[in-house]
């Protein structure tokens, strides 16, 4: 029997219905509501994994869940491309304020050329990229630079590029590695961030000649 909308059942005299079970119905429904959300997804580009509706049960690695997030990297690229002139041109007049305003410390000239760098909008594996890193720098094959970039890229609270310096001002065996290479205080020194030291060699005052 077919139950539709506006559907009618004449009963005799005396009748009556005691159970009206309508839960395939149901079931059809939240089928066909999946059904649109997956095609919603598809045609929006923000896909299944970007709607948070993917099982996760259904992704076999990392690997299969970043090809799954493809399309939405796709179009939140475009999109902030369409806008990258607009932004440049935001932090430009930002820059023109300051100096118009003369505040303290902005130096003057030319506007210095700046960016937006965004965050990460999909899920990362912090743990992963966080090994690859110390492997990497600690192999040579990538600089300190590049690290610390791609820490803040996945999400690490590190505010600025001078989390390098902090970090070779303790790094003592690194310092003593180049002391033993270069045998140049001086430049373990800068290394460590700390002030040139005194001569050694003191200087005594001569006596003015007439």
């Amino acid at each position: 029997m077919k139950v539709r909308a506006g559907t009618v059942w004449q009963l005799n005299d005396g009748g009556r219905m005691d159970v009206l079970d309508t839960s395939a119905q149901l079931a059809e429904l939240r089928s066909r509501v999946d059904h649109l959300l997956d095609r919603i997804a598809a045609n929006s580009r923000i896909t299944a994994a970007g709607l948070g509706t993917l099982d996760p049960t259904a992704l076999s690695s990392g690997y299969a869940l970043a090809l799954a997030l493809g399309p939405l990297d796709s179009l939140v690229g475009g999109m902030r491309l369409a806008r990258a002139h607009k932004y440049a041109i935001m932090l430009r007049m930002v820059q023109r304020l300051h100096q118009a305003g003369q505040a303290q410390g902005w130096p003057a000239g030319e506007s210095a050329p700046a960016q937006l760098a965004w965050g990460p909008h999909t899920p990362t594996d912090r743990a992963a990229i966080f090994e690859e890193v110390v492997n990497g720098v600690g192999a040579g094959v990538i600089s300190a630079e590049t690290g610390v970039r791609m820490l803040q890229d996945a999400g690490y609270p590190i505010d600025d590029a001078h989390e390098i310096e902090r970090i070779q001002a303790r790094a003592f065996d690194a310092a003593a590695r180049l002391a033993d290479a270069t045998g140049d205080n001086a430049a373990v020194r800068a290394y460590l961030g700390m002030p040139e030291a005194d001569s050694e060699t003191p200087q005594v005052p001569l006596p003015e000649t007439a």
